[in-house]
């Protein structure tokens, strides 16, 4: 059995704090993307081997998979990319993982639970920060309050804000122009960008947290069957004014002129956060359960900065994988490696608030 996995769009923002992270841990990913050049100066510094080819090239996909276990794949925005990577680890029997927050994504991929089942692999997307660390609070909140029908999960950077070109990009994609997400009764409802606020006290206070289009959304009615599921985000005020503006002007960010214009502004700036950034910023994690008696639980995750913790459960994951851990079928983190799984990186913590039931207090 092959041990090692194929890293695709490795030289991006992202793909490149993990593959750093995969050699700090003794792993040797083979780098893989269009870019030969980029691709041969990432695999000179990292010792290690790479494979240029293009996703529409199948015949040359199939041949990088050969020799893994499994793709991480980091080529974003995901809904361009993720079919003509998953096809391939269908055809040749490799486990797929992917950094995607894309709700179109993980609706696609888990349409293909049981054609992954019957081929003996794993498909588990999302093991970034969106959304390993969220889905795995989801997950210990039913545990704490199995009868819970409400969901609402938030999250804030405490530090810089700054998101890399490839989150930005994917927002322009796939974002702003198919409008917010909530779930109701079980079903995915459209719902106007940042139309709905709420304060939050993510442990330094309560601010203002605005409804996001997260995949906690899609992924966590998978992981716990609640039913009613929201997520925010403390959304800085120079975006907040761009998703408020979506709500009137969302059929114009699916015109290609306008998605074309908006690309243009994102390639001139920077690639992301510097390390430095990195290092002072940390991540926020807040979620809530409740239930049609009352009852409702709070707990809470502290962990770094959120290109960091993408990082770090980004190759959590791989190395459960390589170890043979890879129950066959469409799963999220939490169904894949349990509640606590975030808590296996570290610089990542959690506390309980107490339950409560009409304002009285329970034991945690």
């Amino acid at each position: 059995m092959p041990s090692s996995f194929l890293l695709y769009g490795s030289y991006g923002y992202v793909g490149d704090l993990i593959a750093r992270r995969a050699v700090e841990h003794g792993l040797r990913p083979i780098l893989a993307g269009r870019n030969a050049a980029r691709l041969a100066a990432q695999a000179a510094e990292l010792g290690l081997e790479y494979h240029p080819f293009s996703l529409e090239d199948a015949a040359a996909v199939d041949r990088a998979l050969e020799d893994v276990t499994a793709v991480l794949h980091c080529a974003g925005p995901f809904i361009h990319t993720y079919k003509a990577m998953a096809d391939a680890c269908r055809r040749m029997r490799k486990h797929y993982l992917d950094i995607t927050g894309e709700i179109p994504v993980f609706e696609a991929l888990a349409a293909r639970d049981a054609e992954a089942a019957a081929r003996g692999i794993m498909i588990l997307p999302g093991v970034g920060f969106g959304v390993a660390p969220t889905d795995c609070l989801a997950a210990h909140l039913k545990r704490r309050l199995p009868s819970a029908t409400h969901l609402t999960l938030a999250f804030m950077s405490k530090g810089s804000p700054r998101l890399s070109r490839g989150s930005v990009n994917t927002g322009v994609e796939t974002i702003l122009p198919h409008g917010g997400k909530v779930r109701r009764d079980g079903r995915l409802v459209t719902v106007p960008h940042a139309s709905k606020s709420r304060m939050i006290d993510f442990g330094h206070g309560r601010v203002n947290a605005t409804l996001a289009a997260w995949g906690d959304v899609f992924t966590a009615f998978y992981s716990t069957g609640i039913p009613n599921i929201e997520v925010y985000a403390v959304t800085p005020k120079d975006s907040l004014w761009l998703l408020t503006g979506a709500r009137y002007l969302r059929p114009l960010f699916g015109l290609p002129a306008v998605k074309n214009f908006l690309k243009r502004g994102i390639q001139a700036q920077p690639l992301g956060p510097t390390a430095e950034e990195r290092v002072r910023t940390s991540t926020l994690v807040w979620g809530e359960v409740r239930d049609n008696q009352g009852r409702q639980a709070v707990s809470r995750l502290h962990g770094p900065q959120g290109y960091t913790w993408t990082a770090l459960t980004a190759v959590a994951a791989v190395e459960k994988v390589l170890a043979g851990n890879a129950p066959p079928g469409f799963q999220t983190p939490s169904l894949a490696y349990g509640a606590d799984f975030a808590l296996e990186c570290e610089g990542v913590t959690r506390e309980d608030m107490e339950k409560s039931v009409s304002g009285h207090a329970l034991p945690v």
